[in-house]
C-alpha cells in the first residue's frame, strides 16, 4: 500500500465494537448467525495462527497448515468461545494463549487424533505467496502474529469500505481512494492524474480521498477494539499498522 505515511491518526472518539460484535454473534445459539460470525473471525486469525506455528513452533509449511486446521477444528468443536468475555482482556491475547495450550497438549500427547480433515476454514490459495515472504522476515513470532492480524484487519476493512461505498452510490469514491492509496501506480501519484482519470476537479479529489480515508480508519479501529483498551492504546496500534 502506498502513501501509508500520509494517514493521519484521528483524535480520540468512540467507535463501534465490530470485533466484539462478531464474538457475541459467534457465541449465539442461532446456527446461521453463529456460522457467519465464526467464519469472519477465523478468516481474520488464520494467517496469524499459521505464522505462529511456522516461526515459534518450527512447523513446516505443510504441518503448519494442518495444525492451523486442527486448532480451528478444536476451536469449533469445543465451543471455546463460550467462556470469552470483553472484561477478561483482549481477544487476540486469548487466541495466543489457547494456541500455545493447544500446541503444548499436542506435544505431550503421543498420538494426537487428526481433526479437521473435512473442515476448510479459509482458502489456502495464497499459501505459496505468503511462504515466499518468510525468508525476508526478521520479526519475532509475537510481533509477526500481531502484524499479520493487523494486515488481515486492514484487508477486511478495505473490503467493507468497498461494499459500503457501492451500496451508497459512491463506487467512484472508493475507486479513487484505491487508485491513490492502494494501487499507487506512478501515474496516479498526484491529484492531477486522478482529476484526469476520474473527470473531477482538485477539490473533489481531495474531499473524496479524505472522506474515504476517514471511514477506513473508523472501520479499522472498530476491528481493533477486541478488549478493554483506551482510545489512546487503539490509536497507538493504528500507528503501528501504518508505520510498522
Amino acid at each position: 500500500m502506498r502513501h501509508q505515511d500520509s494517514f493521519p491518526v484521528p483524535g480520540p472518539r468512540r467507535f463501534g465494537s465490530t470485533a466484539w460484535s462478531l464474538i457475541r454473534h459467534a457465541q449465539t445459539l442461532r446456527p446461521t448467525q453463529r456460522a457467519r460470525s465464526l467464519g469472519q473471525l477465523l478468516a481474520l486469525y488464520w494467517r496469524p495462527v499459521y505464522w505462529t506455528l511456522r516461526t515459534e513452533w518450527n512447523a513446516s509449511p505443510e504441518d503448519a497448515r494442518d495444525l492451523t486446521q486442527e486448532y480451528f477444528a478444536m476451536f469449533l468443536e469445543k465451543r471455546l468461545l463460550a467462556g470469552v468475555a470483553h472484561e477478561k482482556g483482549r481477544f487476540r491475547a486469548w487466541v495466543k494463549a489457547t494456541l500455545r495450550n493447544f500446541m503444548l497438549m499436542r506435544k505431550r500427547a503421543r498420538k494426537a487424533q487428526k481433526r479437521g480433515g473435512h473442515l476448510r476454514i479459509r482458502p489456502l490459495d495464497d499459501l505459496d505467496r505468503v511462504e515466499s515472504e518468510a525468508a525476508l522476515d526478521k520479526r519475532t513470532p509475537e510481533r509477526r502474529f500481531d502484524q499479520e492480524l493487523m494486515r488481515s484487519i486492514f484487508q477486511e476493512a478495505l473490503k467493507k469500505l468497498g461494499a459500503e461505498s457501492a451500496r451508497k452510490g459512491k463506487k467512484q469514491h472508493f475507486e479513487l481512494f484505491k487508485a491513490f492509496y492502494v494501487d499507487g501506480g506512478a501515474e496516479e501519484s498526484d491529484y492531477g492524474a486522478l482529476q484526469a482519470r476520474f473527470g473531477l476537479g482538485p477539490n473533489d479529489v481531495k474531499h473524496r480521498l479524505n472522506a474515504m480515508r476517514k471511514r477506513l480508519r473508523e472501520l479499522i479501529l472498530s476491528h481493533l477494539r477486541d478488549g478493554p483498551s483506551t482510545e489512546e492504546q487503539l490509536l497507538a496500534e493504528v500507528r503501528e499498522i501504518f508505520e510498522g
